[in-house]
């Protein structure tokens, strides 16, 4: 489950964890040097930053989970927030507002405590190497501030265009294909609900010049590129209103297999996640 603006909460982050959602998201404003979080940047007060919200209570929460970590010989050993899924990771997804390269530069300054700590999903030049939080970029957050970060240590994610996946820089001559859009740079692929596209294309089978890998993908479904990219496929925008169209949309999501599913009202997640069936588990 995704907490899609966490912020609104009566108990930002706290409340989302304790319902069980495994993504979180803040937006965030560059206002006198300092990250922000809300929707719009007028009114913000000094105390609803982005450290003071998500950043510190995170680290207190995982230095609490892994003691000894960073002095550890093996690394991997590390426990999530959960409990009774230690190795799950939590997805915190910045949305950047305003200009998207200085909001970049400034949140890549503040995850450094982190980073420090070994607490940061990363991928190392050739694997992802998965840690208790993993950051993922969206909204203004430019895709060539990702790209450049460090190739061997890139620990801020994109969030791809789930609508518009297949690129002309994709290559399918490989076996496998290479993506412009792949898990050394980007976690989630997003798009708004009413972008989804869910029924996919099939090719007649005897037909071989329709088999290629290129068409292939282009006969997908949107989750189905996704997960050929190896990407976590989410939509947002879903209706909130009326309640049976709210819910209907949610087990779709969840029988679509989605990576993660939008959520706003903790209360009923927690009142209802018990009844929707298995909820896919997160790819790593």
């Amino acid at each position: 489950m995704h907490s899609h603006n966490d912020y609104k909460h009566r108990i930002p982050l706290f409340e989302a964890l304790a319902s069980g959602c495994i993504s979180i998201e803040a937006d965030v404003h560059l206002i006198d040097g300092d990250l922000r979080v809300g929707h719009h940047a007028r009114g913000l007060k000094s105390t609803q930053s982005l450290r003071a919200m998500y950043l510190e209570p995170l680290q207190r929460m995982l230095d609490s989970r892994n003691p000894g970590l960073l002095n550890a010989t093996d690394r991997s050993s590390w426990r999530g927030i959960f409990d009774k899924n230690p190795k799950q990771t939590v997805v915190l997804l910045v949305d950047h507002k305003g200009v998207g390269k200085d909001v970049f530069a400034e949140v890549h300054k503040q995850f450094q405590a982190l980073r420090e700590l070994d607490y940061l999903t990363y991928w190392n030049g050739s694997a992802r190497v998965v840690r208790p939080l993993t950051i993922v970029a969206t909204g203004k957050a430019p895709f060539e501030s990702v790209l450049g970060l460090s190739d061997t240590h890139r620990d801020i994610f994109w969030d791809a265009p789930l609508a518009a996946l297949p690129s002309a820089s994709d290559d399918f001559t490989m076996g496998p294909p290479i993506f412009k859009y792949n898990q050394s740079n980007s976690y989630y692929a997003s798009t708004q609900y009413r972008k989804r596209n869910d029924v996919g294309w099939r090719p007649d089978e005897s037909d071989e010049s329709l088999l290629e890998a290129q068409n292939r993908d282009l006969a997908a479904t949107q989750a189905e590129q996704a997960v050929t990219r190896g990407l976590l496929s989410r939509y947002w925008e879903t209706p909130k209103d009326p309640p049976n169209l709210r819910d209907a949309v949610w087990r779709w999501s969840i029988g679509l297999k989605t990576g993660v599913t939008n959520m706003d009202e903790m209360g009923i997640v927690r009142d209802r996640s018990g009844g929707w069936g298995r909820i896919p588990e997160l790819a790593t």
